[in-house]
């Protein structure tokens, strides 16, 4: 990409405040939640549900991964599937309505990855495993929390490839061509960074809300990797926000409030064009009207079932 067009993504980036997370007023998810009762607990006809715990890197909390698979013959090339982040807010959220309503085409095996507590997000986990480093950097901490380390994407994409995958494929039998990975805020940022950086890893990709600024625009450095080298093979990326996704100060008014939001919706349609633009990807986008960034999660879970099930997506996706 050239150093005009990556300025101007960076300034419109700035500008919409997409180089950190956003704050409260954005629906920030609460992490003091617990799961309670979910589908895995009350059972759903037509799945079945089991689940396996993978020690974590050294000193990391272990990782908790819930398998839903469809109680039925698998089709000769395997069940679709969707490899789901922040797996136990997933799990908590999941509705059986949205699953029932798949039975008319190819339900998929679904992958949730989670921790190993009652909690929906484990905060610390989520922002080492999901977030990249720079290149020759171990780690890289958020100026807004110091306190937490990131930079472990790398180490966790690599992680689910030797060990949680080869278990999937113990328990059932899947389609690689039609395995997809959903991650939303800085599990849509580690689903682009997997995107850019290993792109034959998953089929399909499904970036919700992603935290594109992450360490001052580093996610731009993996997307000029990409368009240099380009996937092999036609790979759709499913990217979506809600418009109303912005941080909101205390001394902002109407008409800041409106124009900071039409900032940000612009540098998501500026980020979904470049990676449109790269040869064999196959960018596709969605705005959710008036959704703020924490209540993209629960409208986005459904239509990413649809799509990897074989469904027809909603006319809203361009």
């Amino acid at each position: 990409m050239d150093l005009q067009r990556r300025r101007l993504s960076q300034g419109l980036l700035a500008a919409a405040g997409l180089l950190v997370l956003p704050g409260p007023a954005a629906a920030r998810p609460d992490m003091t939640r617990t799961m309670g009762t979910t589908v895995a607990d009350t059972g759903l006809a037509g799945y079945r549900f089991e689940s396996r715990v993978f020690a974590g890197a050294e000193g990391r909390r272990r990782h908790r991964v819930w398998l839903a698979i469809p109680d039925r013959t698998p089709p000769p090339a395997g069940f679709p599937a969707l490899y789901l982040l922040d797996g136990n807010a997933v799990l908590s959220r999941l509705r059986p309505e949205w699953l029932t309503a798949l039975d008319e085409a190819t339900p998929p095996v679904l992958v949730m990855i989670g921790y190993d507590t009652d909690l929906l997000f484990d905060g610390e986990a989520r922002h080492y495993d999901y977030t990249p480093a720079p290149e020759g950097q171990a780690s890289v901490r958020d100026a807004r929390r110091p306190q937490r380390e990131g930079g472990g994407a790398a180490a966790f994409i690599e992680r689910i490839e030797s060990t949680i995958t080869p278990w999937v494929a113990s328990r059932t039998q899947v389609d690689a061509n039609r395995k997809a990975l959903w991650g939303h805020s800085f599990g849509g940022l580690f689903t682009l960074f997997t995107l850019c950086t290993r792109p034959q890893a998953f089929g399909i990709y499904m970036p919700v809300s992603p935290s594109l600024g992450w360490a001052d625009n580093l996610l731009r450095q993996s997307l000029d990797h990409l368009a240099a080298r380009p996937p092999e093979r036609n790979i759709p990326v499913w990217l979506c926000r809600g418009d109303n996704e912005v941080r909101v100060t205390a001394e902002m008014n109407a008409d800041q409030l409106r124009q900071r939001k039409q900032q940000g919706n612009a540098a998501f349609n500026h980020f979904a064009d470049d990676l449109d633009r790269i040869p064999r990807v196959e960018a596709h986008r969605r705005l959710y009207p008036g959704l703020g960034h924490g209540d993209t999660f629960s409208a986005a879970l459904p239509e990413a079932l649809r799509i990897v099930a074989g469904l027809a997506p909603d006319p809203a996706w361009s």
